[in-house]
C-alpha cells in the first residue's frame, strides 16, 4: 500500500576592494561549490547539475565539495570565513537560518556574514498518512487529533518540514500530534508507510505557494482551510559578506543563466524541484526577512535552543 497524501505545506564601495583588472581576469583558477549537506540529496544533486554548466561558462572548473552537519551551519562558517575573491561559493536550503536561530553559539550571522548570489529549484512541504490512519484529508486527520493523540514523522527536529507542522499544531486548540524526529525524509516516510508513525511531513519538490504539479490533486494548507504558511525551501547559492559586489553579481548571472537552460529546467522538473529563480538582491532581502519569520515560528512553536 502507498502512504497518502494529505496536504501541502506552505514556507558601491565593495566594488573598490578588489583592482577592477582583478576582477576582470576572474575566474582564473577552480571555484569551490560548497554544499551544505551530505552526497546524494536534492541540494547535491542540484549543485552538480549546475557545477558542470557553470564550468563550461565561466571557462574554469566548478568543484563540488560537500561539508555536511550542523544543518548548514558547518558548510556556511567556512564559506563566511573564506577568502571574499569569487573562488568559494556555498549552495545550501532555509535549514541554515533555523540552524543559527536555534543553536546557542551558531558561529555564523547568516545575514551578516554570507552575500546571496541567486536562489534556484524552491521546494514545497507535504503532509502524508499512514494507510491505515483513518483520515483522508489534514482536516480529518486534525479532527482525529482532538480524539486521540497522534504521532508524526519528519526529517528531524529544527527541520522545515518539522518546524512548518509544529507551528500548524500550535495554533489549534484540544489537539496533541507528538513529533518523532528521523535522520532524513526517506527515513520519515518509511515509517509512515510502514505505519510505525502515523503522519509524517517532508519535503516534497516541486511546489512554491500553489498547488504541487507532483501531486495537483492535493490541496495547499489554506486550501485545505487553516492558516497559510510560507514552505518553500530554497537552494540558495552565496558567497562571503565582503566578496566585491561585482564578483557576487557575475556569479549570480551565471546561475540564473544555468537556471533558464531548457535542458536544466527539464532536469530539475524531473528531479522533483520547481525550475524558477530568484536574483541575488531580491534574495538577499529574502534572506533578511526570512530569518525574522523563522524566529517567529520557532518562539510560536515552542522549539528550543539546542
Amino acid at each position: 500500500m502507498a502512504i497518502r497524501t494529505l496536504s501541502l505545506l506552505l514556507a558601491g564601495c565593495l566594488l573598490l576592494a578588489a583592482p577592477a583588472g582583478a576582477q576582470d581576469k576572474y575566474p582564473s583558477r577552480n571555484i569551490r561549490l560548497i554544499v551544505s549537506f551530505p552526497p546524494g540529496g536534492g541540494i547535491d544533486a542540484v549543485a552538480r547539475l549546475f557545477a558542470d554548466k557553470m564550468t563550461a561558462i565561466l571557462g574554469q572548473p566548478v568543484v563540488v565539495e560537500n561539508r555536511g552537519g550542523a544543518a548548514g551551519l558547518i558548510a556556511g562558517r567556512a564559506v563566511a570565513t573564506a577568502e571574499p575573491d569569487g573562488y568559494t561559493v556555498l549552495i545550501a536550503s532555509n535549514s541554515m537560518i533555523i540552524a543559527q536561530l536555534t543553536n546557542p553559539a551558531p558561529g555564523l550571522s547568516i545575514e551578516n556574514e554570507l552575500q546571496a548570489v541567486a536562489s534556484v529549484a524552491p521546494q514545497a512541504n507535504i503532509v502524508v498518512a499512514a494507510p491505515d490512519l483513518p483520515a483522508s484529508t489534514l482536516k480529518e486527520a486534525i479532527e482525529l487529533a482532538r480524539t486521540r493523540p497522534l504521532n508524526y514523522s519528519s526529517p528531524g527536529t529544527g527541520s522545515v518540514p518539522q518546524l512548518l507542522l509544529a507551528y500548524l499544531i500550535s495554533t489549534l486548540p484540544n489537539i496533541k500530534i507528538t513529533h518523532v524526529p528521523f535522520p532524513g525524509a526517506a527515513q520519515a516516510l518509511t515509517s509512515t508507510l510502514a505505519s510505525q508513525t502515523e503522519l509524517s511531513v517532508v519535503t516534497l519538490p516541486p511546489a512554491v505557494r500553489q498547488r504541487s504539479a507532483a501531486v495537483p490533486q492535493v490541496p495547499t494548507v489554506s486550501e485545505a482551510g487553516f492558516p497559510s504558511l510560507s514552505a518553500t525551501v530554497w537552494t540558495g547559492f552565496f558567497v562571503p559578506a565582503k566578496t566585491p559586489k561585482a564578483l557576487g553579481e557575475r556569479l549570480g548571472s551565471v546561475v540564473l543563466q544555468v537556471a533558464a537552460m531548457p535542458e536544466i529546467r527539464e532536469k530539475l522538473l524531473q528531479l522533483g524541484f520547481e525550475p524558477t529563480s530568484i536574483s541575488g538582491d531580491q534574495f538577499q532581502r529574502d534572506v533578511a526577512q526570512e530569518v525574522k519569520y523563522w524566529a517567529d515560528v520557532i518562539q510560536k512553536s515552542g522549539i528550543k535552543a539546542q
